[in-house]
C-alpha cells in the first residue's frame, strides 16, 4: 500500500506531525510518495529530504501567519474593521472598511439595552419579546446561508448586551480567544496584556454608562436568579460577612420536637479551601445566624417609610457636622485616593493572574478583599456626603420616600413574608454582618422624585444593632416556655 499526496505541505505543515504520520505509516507497512517531490521515505536519503521539506513547510506556515498578523495589526491601527462579521447594529463600509451604523438594527440594540437596564428584564424575557415582535435575528441578517429561522436565543441577546463596540470604542487583540458572550468580559485569563490592545473607534449607539449598567444588571440577574431557590429569604444574596469578606447564604432548619431549637430561616457561610493540603474551614463568624436576629433591619426600614425624617436622625450623632465641612471634604478626598489605589492593585492582580503568577484561588481571594474594601470606602463616602446635604436636598429626598410609602402603605403593617421579601429587595442593596459585635451595616436605596428622575435612586448607609442571641432566647422563653422545658419520655 502507498499513500500519495500532491505535495508534502498538503498533508501537514508541522514537522512533528509529519514525522509521526510517517512513523505510523512505516509501522503499518505503508509507503509514502509525493507527486511533485521525488524522494523515497524508505531510504535514508529520502527520510532526510522529507525532514528538510517538512522544515521548510513549517517555516512557510509561520511566515504566512506572521505576515497575516502584521497586516491585520496595521489595518486595525488605521481604524479598519478586521473582524469577520460586523457586530449587530453595524455594517462594514466596503470602501473604507470601517463600521457604519445600520439604523434599523441600531433601534433594536437601543431597545434591548432599554429593556435590560430600565425595565430590568432577563435575557429570556428579552428574547421572548423579540421573537414575538418577529425581529430578524443577527445571523439571519448577516449570513444568508446559516439557517436560524429568524429566532433569537438567550446567548444572542447576551452577546449583544456584552459587546463593547456599541459604545463607540473597542479593542483589537484584547482577548486570547474569539469572543464568547460574557465569559470573555468577566474572566481575565482570556485577556491579553494591555500593551497588546489596539484601540479602535466607531460611531456609538449607546453610552458607556448604559453599557456598564447592562453588565451590572446581567451579573445581578445571574446572582439573584430564583430558579434554584426552594424558599424565600429576606436577605438572601445581599448579606456579607465582615470578617471573611464572603457572601452568606440562606438555609432552613425545621423545628425540633425536643430541645431548645425553634427552627426557621438562618444565614451561614460556606466551607472554603484553607491551604495547599486541601483542608477546609469555615469562618468562625459565619455560623448559623438566625434571620429573627435581623428583624431590626425591617423595623428600621418601616420606620423610615412611615416617617422619612428618621433618615437623618442617626446622622446627628456622627462625628462630622454640617457646620464644619472642611474635615468632611478632606476625608472625601482621601477616600477618592484610596479607591484609586484599590483600582491599581486590582489591575496589578489581573496582570499577575493573566501571566499565571498566582492561581485562581488566590486571585478570587484578592478580588473578594478588594470588593469589600472598595464597598466599605464607598459606604463611608455616602455617609459623609449625607452630612453635606442642603436642607432642600434633604426635603426633596423625604418627599420621594413619602411618595414611595404611599404606594405600599396599605400592605406595610399586615404584610406577608413574600411581600416583605419584595419590599426588602427593592429598598435594601447590601447588608454587612458584624456577628462579633452584633450589628449590621445596611446600604439602603431609596427612589428619587419619579417626576424628574425616573428610575434613579439615592443611597443611604446606616449602622443598625441586631438582636443578640441572649435576647432572642429570652423572647422565645416568654412566648413559649414549654420549648425550654425538658420532656420526660415514657
Amino acid at each position: 500500500y502507498v499513500v500519495v499526496v500532491y505535495k508534502t505541505d498538503r498533508l501537514a505543515r508541522n514537522l512533528r506531525i509529519l514525522v509521526n504520520i510517517i512513523h505510523e505509516l512505516d509501522s503499518l507497512g505503508v509507503a509514502f510518495r509525493s507527486v511533485t517531490e521525488p524522494f523515497d521515505t524508505t531510504t535514508s536519503f529520502g527520510k532526510a529530504s522529507f525532514n528538510l521539506v517538512g522544515t521548510f513547510a513549517e517555516l512557510e506556515k509561520e511566515m504566512i501567519r506572521e505576515r497575516t498578523t502584521n497586516g491585520r495589526i496595521k489595518a486595525a491601527k488605521s481604524g479598519k474593521w478586521v473582524g469577520s462579521t460586523a457586530p449587530f447594529g453595524y455594517v462594514v463600509n466596503k470602501t473604507s472598511r470601517r463600521l457604519d451604523i445600520n439604523l434599523q438594527e441600531a433601534k433594536i440594540v437601543k431597545q434591548i439595552f432599554k429593556w435590560a437596564v430600565d425595565d430590568k428584564l432577563a435575557v429570556h424575557e428579552i428574547e421572548r419579546r423579540l421573537n414575538a415582535m418577529k425581529v430578524p435575528a443577527p445571523w439571519s441578517t448577516k449570513i444568508k446561508t446559516k439557517e436560524t429561522h429568524n429566532i433569537w436565543r438567550p446567548f444572542t441577546v447576551r452577546r449583544v448586551l456584552a459587546n463593547e463596540t456599541h459604545t463607540g470604542t473597542f479593542y483589537y487583540r484584547k482577548y486570547k480567544k474569539p469572543f464568547n458572550g460574557l465569559t470573555s468580559v468577566t474572566d481575565p485569563t482570556r485577556l491579553r496584556p494591555k500593551e497588546d490592545w489596539i484601540e479602535q473607534h466607531c460611531e456609538p449607539i449607546i453610552t458607556v454608562e448604559m453599557y456598564e449598567a447592562a453588565k451590572r444588571q446581567l451579573t445581578h440577574n445571574r446572582e439573584f436568579a430564583k430558579r434554584n431557590c426552594k424558599r424565600e429569604y429576606l436577605f438572601s444574596k445581599i448579606i456579607w460577612c465582615s470578617q471573611c469578606k464572603h457572601k452568606m447564604f440562606g438555609g432552613f432548619q425545621p423545628a425540633r420536637e425536643l430541645g431548645a431549637h425553634e427552627g426557621g430561616r438562618y444565614y451561614h457561610g460556606t466551607y472554603r479551601k484553607d491551604d495547599a493540603l486541601g483542608k477546609t474551614a469555615r469562618c468562625q463568624w459565619c455560623p448559623n445566624y438566625s434571620e429573627a436576629r435581623l428583624e431590626p433591619i425591617w423595623d428600621f426600614l418601616r420606620d423610615i417609610l412611615k416617617n422619612p425624617k428618621n433618615m437623618t436622625r442617626p446622622l446627628e450623632k456622627y462625628i462630622y457636622k454640617e457646620s464644619d465641612p472642611l474635615p468632611v471634604k478632606q476625608r472625601l478626598h482621601d477616600i477618592a485616593q484610596e479607591l484609586d489605589t484599590i483600582r491599581k492593585r486590582r489591575d496589578r492582580v489581573d496582570d499577575l493572574y493573566v501571566s499565571e503568577q498566582i492561581d485562581k484561588q488566590k486571585y478570587k481571594s484578592y478580588q473578594a478583599e478588594f470588593k469589600l474594601d472598595e464597598q466599605r470606602l464607598k459606604d463611608e463616602d455616602v455617609r459623609l456626603r449625607q452630612t453635606l446635604l442642603s436642607k432642600k436636598e434633604i426635603t426633596d429626598r423625604q418627599k420621594a420616600v413619602a411618595k414611595a410609602y404611599e404606594q405600599i402603605k396599605d400592605r406595610l403593617d399586615k404584610v406577608s413574608y413574600e411581600e416583605k421579601a419584595k419590599i426588602v429587595s427593592y429598598f435594601v442593596e447590601r447588608v454587612v454582618l458584624h456577628a462579633k459585635d452584633d450589628h449590621v451595616e445596611v446600604a439602603f436605596k431609596f427612589p428619587l422624585d419619579a417626576e424628574t428622575k425616573e428610575g434613579k435612586s439615592f443611597p443611604l448607609v446606616h449602622k443598625i444593632p441586631t438582636i443578640t442571641e441572649k435576647e432572642r432566647r429570652a423572647t422565645l422563653m416568654q412566648s413559649n416556655p414549654e420549648m425550654f422545658t425538658p420532656k420526660v419520655l415514657v
